[in-house]
């Protein structure tokens, strides 16, 4: 995982997303004041999958699961206000509707259908609504009993209850109506309100309204989606095109020659300015990084082994996770199916599932690039600015055949782009606003990274896992000043420039566009720089230039 760091001093470890990932992310959101009871809202329907459909709070934001979420079918969250005061504390209020679907999976693929990912990333995920509430709050809300059989609109249904009141009797209380679509199939509502007397009516009423509206309906193909055809481009979008229409409401797909992008931002002039950014940015990308020479690297390496045992069992796994997960596609032409996700603002973006601290993120194991639209915070050029770097993540990532470079230049390099300013319809590339006085005021402290470790650092002693008590964000604007001295330092009469420094980015694409080495990248990127006279040339150009 990828995420774009906002420049803060304040760090908290970021939960484990998957097994396979696991780092550090930086402070934590702010909230405003208390939300007030729903209103009955209208219909959430699907009709292209489950065949159901019930009302929601009004005015809520849906935010949709994650890939590979097994469980849950849509989140609703108050658009502003997001807890109630109880008892002085603040209880955090949400409603879900969740699945648990026991329907066979469809039939594996065919002997030789390269086209399609080899693992299902949803998982089992939790068996019933008991479970699954357990999980999700167990550890401070207990179940209130069997529950009660009920019927709803021809439809069984079982009604939960659980507790978290303390001994004054203040706290929470979870709801939850789970119903017996049919044998295979439960979809339950789950519901966390104030639990006190006084407050407890106003939200469980409201919340008992939209659970008996929940009513089946009949289930219709997707025509677009029954239509796709057998590319990759195709079949992505036909998936896409039914999660949308599961959504329903807000929630639409737009599409440009290399992305597909999911929003429900009704904002239309963003919109598209978005998607002008996205594919001029890109074709910077394929002028600096271009992937005909990258695939041409790869074929004259084909069957190149370099490295240690560890290092080629380390590789083969790496390889073969990934091959797994996105199958045997061309990575250029998962490239020309990017994805990017906008969330209307930073409450709905962590809600989905940014990570504290982020501004974006790029998870390939999901295949999404995740920003939001930062009208209340910096402003929309904040939005701008992640979007870049979020996207160049995105784009070298296939561009190395389903690999991420080491953090510096990867998260250097993102931030290198994030400067670039938008000019009447073109980019002119500028310095990154985020690092520079942080970087400076770095080295003239001279409490920075040397840079020959900084070059070698794993993801997670990027994130603040390292021996020199370097936190993200100051790891960061190292990486930004880096990239940028090895790019611009020339050009602009860096002192005592050396001619092997030119070479420094070129060697490192080269090896690993060839090997897949990260370790064989940076040695052969760095053998032979003086690191003492490359650290003080960088050092006087990001002060005085």
């Amino acid at each position: 995982m990828r995420t774009h760091q906002r420049p803060s001093p304040i760090r908290a470890p970021l939960r484990r997303l998957y097994a396979l990932l696991c780092l550090l992310v930086v402070s934590a959101v702010p909230v405003g004041a208390q939300v007030q009871a729903p209103k009955v809202g209208k219909f959430y329907e699907d009709s292209v999958d489950l065949g159901f459909k019930m009302k929601t709070p009004a005015e809520w934001d849906l935010i949709p699961p994650q890939p590979g979420e097994p469980n849950l079918i849509a989140k609703f969250t108050p658009p502003l206000e997001k807890y109630v005061l109880v008892g002085g504390k603040q209880l955090y209020i949400d409603a879900h509707l969740v699945k648990f679907d026991r329907r066979k999976k469809d039939e594996p693929k065919a002997e030789g259908d390269d086209k399609k990912p080899k693992i299902d990333l949803s998982g089992p995920g939790r068996k019933d609504v008991v479970a699954w509430v357990t999980a999700e709050y167990g550890r401070t809300y207990k179940s209130q009993g069997a529950p009660k059989d009920t019927t709803i609109n021809k439809v069984p249904a079982k009604v939960h209850e659980w507790s978290g009141l303390d001994e004054s009797g203040e706290g929470g209380w979870i709801k939850a109506w789970s119903f017996k679509l049919h044998e295979n199939v439960d979809v339950a509502f789950v519901v966390v309100y104030p639990g006190d007397a006084k407050k407890a009516a106003k939200w469980e009423g409201p919340f008992d309204q939209m659970a008996k509206s929940f009513a089946p309906v009949a289930v219709k193909a997707l025509a677009s989606a029954t239509a796709a055809g057998d590319d990759v481009r195709s079949q992505k979008r036909a998936k896409l095109q039914t999660e949308v229409a599961k959504l329903g409401g807000k929630w639409k797909l737009h599409e440009t020659p290399n992305y597909f992008i999911l929003s429900d931002h009704e904002d239309k002039a963003f919109i598209k300015e978005l998607q002008e950014r996205l594919e001029a940015i890109r074709k910077q990308f394929e002028v600096d990084y271009p992937y005909e020479k990258a695939q041409e690297l790869r074929k004259a390496g084909e069957g190149l082994q370099t490295g240690s045992d560890t290092e080629k069992r380390e590789r083969a796994g790496e390889s073969d996770l990934a091959k797994q997960i996105l199958g045997d596609a061309d990575p250029r032409e998962l490239s020309r199916c990017s994805v990017v996700r906008v969330m209307t603002d930073q409450a709905a973006y962590h809600s989905y599932g940014g990570p504290p601290g982020s501004a974006g993120y790029w998870m390939w194991v999901h295949q999404e690039l995740v920003i939001y639209d930062d009208q209340k915070g910096g402003g929309r050029n904040d939005t701008w600015l992640v979007l870049n770097h979020e996207a160049f993540h995105q784009y070298i990532f296939y561009l190395y055949g389903n690999i991420s470079p080491h953090s510096w230049y990867n998260e250097g390099t993102g931030d290198y782009y994030s400067g670039y300013k938008w000019y009447g319809g073109r980019f002119e590339q500028e310095k990154a606003a985020w690092r520079v006085e942080e970087i400076r005021d770095l080295i003239r402290r001279n409490h920075f990274v040397p840079l020959a470790d900084l070059v070698r650092f794993t993801q997670q002693e990027y994130y603040g896992q390292n021996k020199y008590g370097a936190g993200a964000g100051e790891n960061y604007a190292q990486g930004w000043s880096f990239i940028y001295f090895l790019r611009t330092g020339k050009k602009k009469g860096a002192k005592n420039w050396n001619a092997d420094w030119d070479k420094i980015l070129d060697t490192y694409f080269k090896t690993l566009a060839m090997t897949g080495n990260l370790n064989q990248a940076v040695e052969d990127a760095f053998r032979g720089i003086d690191m003492e006279l490359l650290t003080e040339s960088w050092k006087d150009y990001i002060i005085s230039k």
